[in-house]
């Protein structure tokens, strides 16, 4: 799978890297298995690297992403996620961000890693480290679905 994340600070913090394409079971997979993810602390700030991913999730098949959320609410981890996104896939990430609002998570597109982790209160430099560290697990392991 093209997502990489790891789970910091007691659970209370998850990185995530998406890299290259990446389809919309990919994306329904990964959804499920942070669902079902013990280490994430309740109320988990999520900063989401995808700036060197493509989704060939189309615009309207967002809502099926949003709906494992509202069919799960129970297990919903998340409470704020922080969305680094590129030019190609920022259309769908408003959609993805509007309807994830709606269910009342708290998600934000950003543009710059230094303002995202500042929205959630992340060093930053410790961010960009845990990246880097992701981005050398993928390229030596391959694809991985979770680091610890």
């Amino acid at each position: 799978m093209p997502v990489t994340y790891v789970v910091l600070n007691q659970g209370s913090l998850v990185l995530e890297l998406w890299m290259g394409a990446i389809s919309h079971e990919e994306v329904l997979t990964h959804e499920r298995q942070h669902l079902s993810d013990a280490s994430i602390a309740r109320g988990a700030s999520v900063l989401i690297d995808a700036t060197g991913a493509s989704f060939e999730t189309a615009t309207e098949a967002i809502h099926e992403v949003t709906d494992l959320y509202r069919r799960s609410t129970e297990k919903l981890r998340v409470g704020k996620a922080a969305l680094l996104v590129n030019a190609s896939t920022y259309d769908r990430a408003q959609v993805y961000e509007k309807q994830a609002t709606d269910l009342g998570l708290r998600v934000i597109l950003f543009n710059s890693l230094d303002v995202a982790s500042a929205w959630l209160g992340v060093d930053v430099t410790r961010a960009r480290e845990a990246f880097e560290k992701l981005r050398s697990c993928v390229s030596v392991e391959g694809a991985v679905s979770k680091s610890t």
